[in-house]
């Protein structure tokens, strides 16, 4: 039962020793973010007109693409439209060849009108 009340003891010193690293670290990071706010502003300004003028090829670049894209987007229907119509036509073929059969054995059979 001791070597729990130890082991307890040691476990509430190593989070009390990593609390105390947490709040230095924090400490160090509210002195740096405060230290390198100007600098990372005037980085953000600075950078401004790049972003600017990426963004302005950025659209060139898509308004340039687009057209394709939609003719081979509008082949791609097509050719996929298509495909789905045969997909479903391809299986009804013998019965329309066995309906086209019946058909003509009943034309075969049937007796021609007398002409007077």
């Amino acid at each position: 039962m001791l070597e729990l009340i130890a082991l307890a003891g040691l476990v509430i010193a190593g989070l009390a020793v990593v609390s105390v690293v947490g709040v230095v670290f924090l400490v160090l990071k509210l002195l740096f973010w405060t230290i390198f706010l100007p600098v990372r502003l005037l980085m953000k300004l600075l950078w401004l007109p790049v972003g600017l003028a990426m963004g302005a090829l950025g659209l060139i670049a898509g308004a340039t693409v687009l057209p394709i894209l939609l003719v081979v987007g509008l082949a791609v229907l097509v050719f996929g439209a298509i495909a789905a119509i045969l997909a479903l036509l391809v299986p009804a073929i013998p019965f329309i060849l066995l309906g086209f059969i019946v058909w003509a054995i009943v034309k075969a059979n049937r007796p021609t009108a007398a002409i007077n």
